[in-house]
């Protein structure tokens, strides 16, 4: 999948610095510290940084040894930003490569990530709706959630088992059936209606 968030923010050095930040929105990071984690040039991260302070969505915060810097939780484009870098940042693009290659109809996200409530300790919840079993569709995703430091927990179910869990009333289903999701395979409301209208 192309880096959609390059694509939108015009360059390679933004999207990064960006997505670090808004991903990692309870820290400050000093210039150096900033380009080594978003593994960008300090030179261009400094005149990007100039820029997003001056524009508010960036704090600058004296401080010794250096100024440190953190989005700021208080500007309005947070929290559009935040959903934005959630569904085309580099977590979503790996795990929609790992989705791709399995033996599924469905694969998407549910949970506190889907939804834009997760904080840096939170997992990420992946449903697999396919003959592969939950052993299997955990271990593929591990790799990444390695990575990124998250906890992948996979719950994995056959269609059928899907369709009877759509017509059932258990709160968990209800509420990945009507909660915010991220599609990385497929799309959950042509599987859900189908599955949940099946004879």
């Amino acid at each position: 999948m192309p880096d959609a968030l390059k694509i939108l923010f015009g360059s390679q050095t933004k999207a990064r610095v960006l997505e670090l930040l808004v991903s990692r929105s309870t820290e400050s990071f000093h210039l150096r510290g900033l380009a080594q984690a978003a593994g960008t040039d300090p030179g261009n991260t400094s005149k990007l940084l100039a820029t997003l302070v001056e524009s508010g969505l960036v704090l600058a915060v004296p401080g010794q040894p250096s100024t440190r810097y953190a989005i700021n939780p208080h500007s309005p484009l947070v929290p559009p930003l935040r959903q934005l870098v959630i569904r085309a940042g580099a977590l979503m693009n790996e795990l929609r490569a790992v989705a791709a290659s399995l033996d599924a109809e469905y694969v998407g996200v549910y949970g506190s990530v889907a939804a834009g409530t997760d904080d840096a300790d939170s997992d990420v919840d992946v449903l697999v709706v396919g003959e592969l079993g939950v052993v299997a569709a955990q271990t593929a995703f591990k790799a990444v959630g390695r990575k990124h430091g998250k906890s992948v927990n996979v719950v994995a179910v056959s269609a059928a088992t899907l369709s009877d869990c759509l017509r059932g009333d258990s709160a968990f289903w209800a509420s990945v059936a009507n909660s915010p999701r991220i599609d990385l395979k497929g799309a959950w409301n042509d599987v859900a209606q189908r599955e949940a209208t099946a004879d």
